[in-house]
């Protein structure tokens, strides 16, 4: 039988085609409708329901995780009942020479087949329903049932039998096929309107049609029957070779479907909304029927009336059932769609809910769920008896461990709480629960965590109490340097004082006999006109260096007088061209060619300055241009700022390198401080400048000359319309200093 089914499973189109070309056949043959004719269109018929009850039996096992897979093993039976009947029927025809009488044992088969046609199409659901839903379902067939019959009653019988055409039981049975294949189309209808488009709705749609043909086949029988001319027998046959035909297609293209349907419903459709509006339809087109018939007739039809009554009944009942369907699945949306196991448990441990959740965490199928006993699903717990019987009283609550279907498990917090059900002695069981794993997880990490802080804890107190005797034994150590360190502080202080005092008193001391050698010199040098020339090189070398030395020496006791406060400043308006053309002047013996060139503007408004400081500046800017720049012009220059004059000299000597444009202000500081120096000094001309312009509150840089490529050294003084004027004694210097 199951490779009989697989050959029908794969070789079902060439079924098709062949009984396509049979039929085409067989209506060629029946144009001659003698006996032989009919003989062949009956043996025909038999041939193409068994292909078709085959086929129909192969899509079942197919389709055996679908909720139409049942429907379609119902089918199958049908077609299987409709070969024997058509094979009785060909039997009596082959033996009589006439068909079988009305009713016959061929059609007691036939009519159940027809009671398996109706059961497969009443139970054949496209999804899988809940318990409400199934209830509904049954009702919209029973009322489309009973509402077929109603109008096949109101509208068939009831004129035929009033028309006393025929007897009461030929009429019964002639109008009962056309009555089953009204019942079939309707309910056809209604799985179309539920049907998904596509393979679905397409093998509904090729059912209807069979059922249309049969319809087509049965009406003209019917009639034939009642007036009693057999003579279309053999023609209108071939209406129910194509209906056996296209219930083969039709169970060729179910056999595409998928293999099952997860989940219960689906989302309403036009064409689902159209199916719930059937029945109510069907109900009130019978009732307006058996209304009408009422007037018009003026009599009562007790039977039509009863099946109105019925259908109003009914009718009322389904929709009850459509508000409790509405209101169970709002409440089943709220427990699948939650993330928390939840399901109901029998006293005796039996799982007959259970939401998707569950299921998952269990990895088992969610249609497997029921059925399962509840001390099957936990680990390696007890017996779970007394924890049923004291959740069916009081409640319990409780960590288990569930058994996964692979024989994993994992903790989870049960909660079991009593529902009372009427008709019931014995509540059932709600049971919710919590999966504990990333709890459980999340907690042993939260306490190894916890157990490194603690080591993490020791040690770093290990560390601070080294840190600490560390810190304390360096800052002993630091401690003893800072005294070291103050106590050679005041040393040098004192170590400075002394040099100080003792480069103040060498050049108060140098003064006096420099000024005498100077003076011997200037007088010796023109009262002896007869002099040799050498000696009078001599002397005058002699007096050359003891000015450059008495220079020097003046140049070290304003330094002193400076840092010591006690080099008095009287600040006055001052006009710096007059200053430059005096401090100028003084250079003819040593600058024979005149380099220097003051070019200041004659209406440069006066400066606030010292006299005696400002001619200290600027000597000793000249002859530092002088002495590191043997050639080419010397300038001074100056324009007028917001609040002081800033005034330049420059020179085209070699320049000074970026990086010893501060340096070069510093005490004792050359360029060239090598024993073999072209030009000799003391590095204290450009420090003794920087100094004497901050207490006149001025400054002075140094900066690359753009014209010339050589240096140039710039310097501010205040205006004098800005500042008052006066002599700035000890404590003003020291506050110019420190600024």
């Amino acid at each position: 039988m199951s490779s009989l089914l697989d050959l029908f499973d794969r070789r079902g189109a060439a079924f098709l085609a062949g009984g396509f070309v049979l039929t085409l056949i067989v209506l060629l043959v029946a144009l001659d409708l003698g006996t032989a004719a009919t003989s062949l269109v009956l043996l025909t018929l038999v041939g193409v329901r068994t292909s078709t009850a085959f086929q129909s039996l192969a899509t079942s096992r197919k389709l055996a995780e679908h909720p139409a897979g049942r429907a379609w093993r119902f089918l199958g039976a049908c077609w299987l009942l409709a070969a024997v009947s058509g094979s009785l029927a060909l039997a009596i025809w082959v033996f009589r020479g006439a068909l079988p009488p009305v009713p016959s044992i061929s059609d007691l088969f036939l009519l159940a087949a027809y009671c398996s046609a109706l059961w497969a199409l009443a139970v054949y659901s496209p999804f899988l329903q809940e318990g409400f839903g199934r209830l509904r379902a049954w009702l919209d067939v029973a009322i489309l049932f009973l509402a077929v019959l109603g109008l096949s009653w109101l509208a068939l019988v009831q004129p035929v039998l009033g028309a006393g055409i025929s007897p009461s039981i030929p009429v019964f049975w002639a109008m009962l096929w056309p009555t089953l294949d009204l019942c079939l189309l309707t309910l056809l209808l209604r799985l179309m309107l539920l049907a998904k488009a596509g393979v679905e709705r397409q093998s509904l749609l090729l059912l209807a049609l069979a059922a249309a043909a049969a319809l087509a086949w049965h009406l003209v029988a019917s009639f034939s029957v009642l007036t009693g001319d057999p003579s279309p027998t053999g023609r209108i046959a071939v209406f129910s070779l194509a209906a056996a035909l296209l219930a083969l297609w039709s169970a060729l293209e179910a056999g595409k479907l998928e293999g099952t349907t997860a989940g219960f419903g689906r989302p309403r459709t036009r064409s689902a909304n159209a199916e719930a509006f059937l029945p109510i339809a069907f109900t009130y087109l019978v009732v307006g029927y058996t209304g009408v018939d009422v007037w018009l007739q003026g009599s009562v039809d007790e039977l039509g009336l009863g099946i109105s009554i019925a259908l109003m009944l009914m009718l009322f009942a389904r929709q009850g059932v459509v508000a409790g369907q509405s209101e169970m699945r709002q409440y089943a949306a709220l427990v699948d769609g939650a993330g928390d196991f939840a399901f109901i448990c029998q006293p005796g441990g039996r799982i007959s809910f259970s939401n998707p959740s569950f299921a998952a965490a269990l990895r088992r199928s969610p249609a497997r769920m029921s059925g399962l006993q509840l001390q099957d699903m936990l680990g390696a717990e007890p017996d779970p008896g007394p924890m049923l019987e004291q959740g069916a009283n009081d409640g319990w609550e409780g960590e288990v461990t569930f058994l996964r279907l692979d024989g994993s498990t994992f903790p989870a917090r049960l909660s079991l709480r009593p529902v009372l059900l009427e008709r019931r002695r014995r509540p059932v069981l709600a049971a919710s629960a919590v999966d504990l794993t990333l709890m459980k997880e999340r907690e042993g990490l939260l306490r190894s965590a916890l157990g490194d802080v603690a080591a993490a804890r020791t040690e770093l107190e290990g560390l601070n109490r080294d840190l600490e005797a560390k810190v304390d034994a360096r800052t002993q150590e630091l401690k003893r340097t800072v005294e070291d360190l103050d106590r050679l502080n005041q040393e040098l202080l004192e170590l400075d004082q002394l040099k100080t005092e003792f480069v103040t008193l060498v050049s108060h001391e140098l003064r006096a006999p420099l000024t005498n050698i100077r003076t011997g010199v200037e007088l010796l040098l023109p009262k002896e006109a007869g002099m040799p020339a050498e000696t009078r090189d001599s002397l005058e070398l002699i007096l050359e260096e003891t000015e450059r030395l008495g220079t020097f020496v003046e140049a070290i006791l304003d330094l002193s007088a400076l840092e010591a406060g006690r080099f008095p400043l009287s600040i006055e308006p001052l006009h710096l061209r007059h200053e430059a053309l005096v401090a100028a002047d003084r250079f003819r013996a040593v600058d024979p060619h005149g380099r220097i060139h003051v070019l200041l503007d004659p209406a440069l408004p006066p400066i606030l300055a010292d006299q005696r400081a400002l001619a200290s500046v600027l000597h000793h800017l000249f002859d530092n241009a002088v002495k590191y720049a043997p050639e080419g012009e010397i300038l001074l220059a100056a324009e007028v700022k917001p609040g002081r004059v800033v005034a330049s000299v420059s020179d085209h000597g070699p320049g000074i390198r970026e990086s010893e444009r501060e340096k070069i202000f510093d005490r004792f500081h050359r360029l060239d401080s090598s024993d073999d120096q072209v030009v000799y000094g003391h590095g204290l001309g450009l420090h003794l400048v920087r100094r004497l312009l901050q207490a006149m509150g001025g400054e002075i840089r140094a900066e690359p000359s753009e014209a010339s490529g050589g240096a140039r050294l710039v310097f501010w003084l205040p205006l004098a319309e800005e500042e008052g004027q006066g002599v700035v004694g000890r404590g003003e210097l020291e506050a110019a200093n420190d600024g």
